[in-house]
Formats: structure tokens, sequence, C-alpha cells
């Protein structure tokens, strides 16, 4: 938040002898205030993604009509028709003036992070976008799908039988607290989500929850969820979920976990209670353990062999695991 900007807005509101004198532009004056943290935060999340490896871009298109309002002939505003377009980022060339607004501006702002995913910067709603790259997520998912195997159902016993596992980096207690959260995440799935995945991160309070299907789990469902990811700091959060066909991480838990950068540690607990983690150690280096994963080919649809062998590798970037 730009802090100069939010000191003249309130100075404008209380020099005046009557607020209803100022109000209309004070009005203004916020929208377009709101509006440029909105646009101030998608710069810092573009920057980030780019140095995750995705590829994202920005498309901007004209607001309906208002944007005439800064034109004198009623003819679309120059300033406006000048930053339309789609712009692929790149830290060197990027057009930083995309992200410029004035008064009255109602020109929209769409993120791509390169992930399949598209998000408005005013409306926060995220889509699908509908492209070869998606559909070939969607193939890739559904063969990973075939892996999961049959879903067990959580039992009483399952949930007293779960494992005390010692994480590296995380005390005696912490560990003792991440066993009872995994018997608490397993009792939940029981009896609010037929045994189905559920997601937790552990934060000071309570644990955040995320529920799923059979085999998936989207955090992105969550807007709670989503703000722990994006706000905290770097290797802070533990993120639990459960696997109801009993196998192992998946690509997709590899890219999650990979790609959240305020995630230490994710764990998988069986709904037989069996536990397994990824963490990020004191000598991790993401960018050394991303090129170490690139190394893996994989081979005759072989997935479970290709992820087992990306954990090995990624062992010499600062990632410990227990997959087994």
């Amino acid at each position: 938040m730009d802090e100069v900007k939010a000191k003249n807005l309130v100075e404008v509101a209380c020099n005046a002898e009557r607020y209803s004198e100022v109000a209309p532009k004070v009005e203004q004056a916020m929208t377009s205030f709101t509006r440029s943290v909105v646009a101030d935060t998608m710069k810092k999340n573009v920057e980030l993604h780019y140095k995750l490896g995705l590829s994202p871009k920005i498309v901007r298109k004209l607001g309906r009509g208002s944007s005439k309002k800064r034109s004198t002939s009623g003819a679309d505003c120059e300033f406006c028709t000048e930053r339309v377009g789609t712009f692929h980022y790149n830290k060197d060339n990027i057009n930083k003036g995309i992200f410029s607004r004035h008064a009255h501006c109602t020109c929209t702002l769409e993120y791509f992070p390169g992930n399949g995913k598209k998000q408005n910067s005013w409306s926060k709603r995220w889509e699908n976008v509908n492209n070869k790259k998606e559909e070939r997520f969607n193939h890739y998912q559904l063969a990973m799908s075939k892996k999961h195997g049959k879903k067990i159902y959580i039992t009483d016993q399952a949930i007293e039988k779960v494992q005390y596992v010692d994480i590296p980096g995380y005390s005696e207690v912490e560990n003792i607290t991440i066993q009872s959260a995994h018997k608490q995440l397993l009792k939940d799935a029981q009896q609010n989500n037929k045994s189905n995945e559920v997601m937790y991160i552990l934060n000071n309070k309570s644990p955040v929850a995320v529920y799923g299907d059979r085999i998936t789990v989207e955090p992105d469902k969550s807007s709670a969820v989503r703000y722990l990811l994006n706000s905290s700091a770097d290797r802070t959060l533990t993120v639990l979920h459960n696997h109801p066909g009993q196998s192992s991480f998946s690509a997709n838990d590899l890219s999650f976990f990979m790609t959240n950068q305020s995630v230490k540690t994710l764990t998988i607990v069986t709904n037989q209670g069996k536990v397994m983690y990824l963490t990020k150690v004191s000598g991790y280096d993401y960018v050394k353990a991303r090129n170490l994963a690139k190394t893996v080919e994989l081979k005759d649809g072989n997935y479970d062999e290709y992820v087992a062998k990306v954990i090995k590798r990624m062992y010499d970037g600062g990632v410990e695991s227990k997959i087994r």
C-alpha cells in the first residue's frame, strides 16, 4: 500500500469545511486508490511466478464507456488505448504502464500465471483457460488419477494408528502436534467428506481446511488457504492432506510443493494412517532443486517411478523426504 497516497486521501477529506463538498472527489479517489493497490499486488505476483519458472502474462481490456470521460471528443481515451493488449512478462522489457490508471478508468486486467488458469484483477475470480496446454494437463491428470487406487474408507482404528514421524527441522513437540493434526484430518475426512481428500494448513490457530474429492483437493477453492499461501513468509507453512487410495506423492503434489515458496513441508497421511512427507531443509535451493527435477525423464508412462526419481534427485537441492 502506498502510504503517501493514503495520507493525501485522508487530508482531502479532513481539510474541507463540509465533507459533502468533497465527497464525490474523495469517493473517486478512494476507488482509484484501491484499484492501484490491486494492480501493485498483481505486479508482485507476476514477478514471483516468473521467478518460479511459469510464463505469466497480463491482458488489459478497455472498460465499458467510462474511459471516454477523460476524452473531450467522446472517443476512446488515448491513455487507455495505448495500454490495452496482451503482455507476456519479461523483467527486462515488460510495459509497466499497463498497470497505470486515471480517474474514472474502468479498464480490466486479467492475469494468467501460466498454470492453466486466469484471474480477473477486480473480481478476483479464477477461471480455467481452454487451450491446448490445459487440454494436455487434463489428460495428464486423468492418467495420474488411474494411479490413485481404490478408495479406502477411514476407520476409527486407522485414526488411532496414525504414525508419529520425525520430520527434519521440527522439534519433538512439533512432530507430536503434526501427528495429532493428521488424526484430526482423518476424523474430519471420515465424518465430513466421505473419506475423500482434505487439506489442512497449520498455523498458530486452528488448521485451515479445504475439502476435495476422491482423487484431488484444490487449494484455490478456499480464500483463507489462498491468503495463507500468498502472504506467509518463505518456508513457514506445514500442509497436510490425505490420500484415500493409499498412493504416494503425485506430480500435482510436487508442483504445489515447489511453486508455493511459503510451504516448508507437505505431508500425506493415507486413509490407513501411514505418513509420508516432503520438506525443504535449511540448505534448500529452489533453482537447484527445480533444475535437478528437470533432469528426470518420464519413461513408458510410469508416473510412480518418475515422481519417486524426481524426489530422490531433489535431495541434493535441499528436499528431504519419506515416501515409503
